[in-house]
Formats: structure tokens, sequence, C-alpha cells
């Protein structure tokens, strides 16, 4: 597919690897891509690419221009681009994506939004989708009150 960066790709590209002996505790920052073999306690943000192999784990939030997941996840991820959880790739949190991939056999439990143009439309706190909840209700109650009374006159004016 055009446009798709491959695996490879991204891996030529990689500055900063956590390798799979390691144990970090605290953030973690950089500019370019980043491959997390090990074990994180912290976020991680990078301004490039963000990998989890399959033996890695992050306990926090995750921010990358684009996300692979074959390890695990317990926290929010948020991803300008592309986001794949791979089938080993286990994922406890909420996405924010443009795109997102999810395998057979993958784990997600959390939710899903897409396409940051959308974003700053959907209510942010629980009372605003409540009403929000409640005025549907309203209106599917007023659609049903218009639909009775329209079949009423159209039996009325025969």
């Amino acid at each position: 597919m055009l446009g798709k960066k491959t695996a490879e790709q991204i891996n030529a590209k990689i500055s900063s690897v956590i390798g799979s002996d390691m144990v970090v505790e605290g953030d973690i920052r950089a500019k370019e891509a980043v491959r997390v073999e090990g074990k994180v306690t912290g976020d991680v943000e990078t301004d490039g690419a963000l990998i989890i192999s399959a033996g890695g784990a992050v306990k926090g939030n995750v921010k990358g221009s684009s996300i692979i997941i074959g390890g695990s996840v317990e926290g929010d991820l948020t991803s300008g681009g592309r986001t794949e959880v791979a089938s080993t790739g286990k994922v406890i949190g909420n996405i924010r994506t443009k795109s997102l991939i999810v395998d057979e056999n993958a784990v997600f439990q959390g939710q899903c939004i897409m396409n940051a143009e959308s974003l700053a439309s959907l209510p942010e706190t629980g009372a605003s989708a409540a009403d929000s909840d409640k005025k549907d209700e309203e209106k599917a109650e007023d659609a049903k009150d218009n639909n009775n009374n329209n079949s009423n006159n159209k039996w009325n004016k025969r």
C-alpha cells in the first residue's frame, strides 16, 4: 500500500532502545523513534514512532507519531497517525488516533476516538454526556408523538 511504512523502515530509524533486560522507572521523552523491549513504569512520549515489542511492557501513557504494540500497555495511547495492536499485543486504556488496526487475538479494553478533527466536538464531562442522552431521548419521544399525530391526521383527513 502506498504511504504505508513497513516495520523495516521504522526499525532503520530507531534512535533509542529500551533493552529486554532493562527496567525503567520514570518518564521517557525522545525526538525520534523509540523501541521498548523491556519494562517501563512511566509515560513514554516521542515525536517519532513508538514500537513496543512482544516482550515489552509499559505502565503509563504513551504518545507517538505512530505506535505499534506487540507487548502490553496499561495506560492511554495518543497517536497522530496509525496505531497497530499486533496479535501478541494487549492494551488496557483509551486510544486517540487517526487510524487503528487491531489484529486477531489482540486484546484491547477501552475506548477509541479516531480522527483528531472530531475530538473537539465530543463532550468531555459525564454530566454533559448525560444531558445529551436526555435530549436524545426527548427528541425520540417528540418524533414518536409527531408520527402518531401525523398518522392520526392522515386518518382524520379521509
